[in-house]
């Protein structure tokens, strides 16, 4: 595979002499060892001559190349490429043209840009972000004009300082951990939900039966495994373990699996028809706190 061109690291031009080489090649492999191609020989000036005629070319190719890339093109094209965020240059010149197409030290607050950087925070593990943009305290708790990010890993500091960047002054968080920050003498206190993990024990008794190709139905314990598995990968903090939650994880993987009753308990509390998970906890359903029972 040629190491040349379009590569991972960007466009890497052909160098020179390794196209005149190349010719070179050619050239004994169409006239034999023999052919005389020195650099003062007819066919010797013949050849430079199509190398830096070459050489031309993958120089074009790279210029071309780098006028799609905002941190290498240059007048019209970079106003091309900045027309496609609808962005006119106005009186910028380039580096300052270059630096509002590519936000370069601007933060964009969009929910799902504060949900991308905290994910990315070296030893986060989950995280998620909610807003309140009524003007009532809604279902969560979250006041009005505020937003909550619900992290579980990574440095309180870290992840606090990055919020910062993203939730304009003004704005409240919410939270249950209080983090001080300090960018350039300015103080803020940013709160982050760190969610209390609630182990909850589940009994769900299921009716079981071949599905419509003649295929027997799971068995109780890999009903139990693909639960705990999908509820780990849709959980979220303040989820609620309930009838329906719970149902439509087992009967939305198996068609053949129907749930007929379901009980859940949490912090050794009698079993009821649900568990609730506030919103600054987060349910855990674990190996030994799950039982699937399979009925008549």
């Amino acid at each position: 595979m040629t190491v040349y061109g379009i590569q991972p690291t960007g466009y890497v031009r052909k160098p020179l002499n390794t196209i005149l080489s190349e010719i070179e090649a050619q050239m004994v492999t169409e006239f034999g060892p023999g052919v005389i191609q020195t650099s003062q020989s007819p066919l010797g000036q013949i050849n430079g001559l199509m190398a830096d005629l070459i050489a031309e070319v993958w120089e074009l190719a790279e210029a071309v190349y780098q006028e799609n890339d905002p941190d290498q093109a240059e007048g019209v094209n970079l106003e091309i490429l900045g027309r496609l965020r609808l962005l006119n240059r106005g009186a910028e010149d380039d580096a300052a043209f270059r630096r509002s197409i590519t936000n370069q030290g601007r933060a964009r607050i969009d929910l799902q840009d504060i949900a991308r950087a905290v994910a990315s925070i070296p030893g986060v593990v989950y995280s998620q972000v909610f807003s309140n943009d009524t003007a009532a305290i809604d279902e969560n708790g979250l006041s009005p004009a505020s937003v909550a990010v619900a992290v579980i890993g990574g440095d309180d500091e870290e992840i606090a300082s990055t919020v910062r960047l993203y939730v304009v002054p003004g704005i409240n968080t919410y939270g249950n951990v209080f983090v001080s920050t300090s960018i350039d003498g300015f103080c803020r206190t940013i709160g982050l939900v760190r969610p209390i993990i609630v182990p909850v024990t589940v009994v769900i008794n299921v009716a079981v039966f071949k599905d419509q190709f003649g295929c027997p139905p799971p068995s109780p314990a890999a009903i139990k495994a693909a639960l705990i598995s999908d509820w780990e990968d849709t959980n979220i903090n303040g989820k609620d373990v309930t009838n329906f939650t719970v149902r439509s994880l087992v009967e939305g993987r198996y068609p053949n699996v129907q749930v007929v009753t379901m009980t859940a308990s949490r912090d050794g509390l009698p079993a009821s028809s649900g568990a609730d998970i506030g919103f600054i906890e987060m349910s855990q359903l674990l190996p030994d706190n799950v039982t699937v029972n399979v009925v008549a």
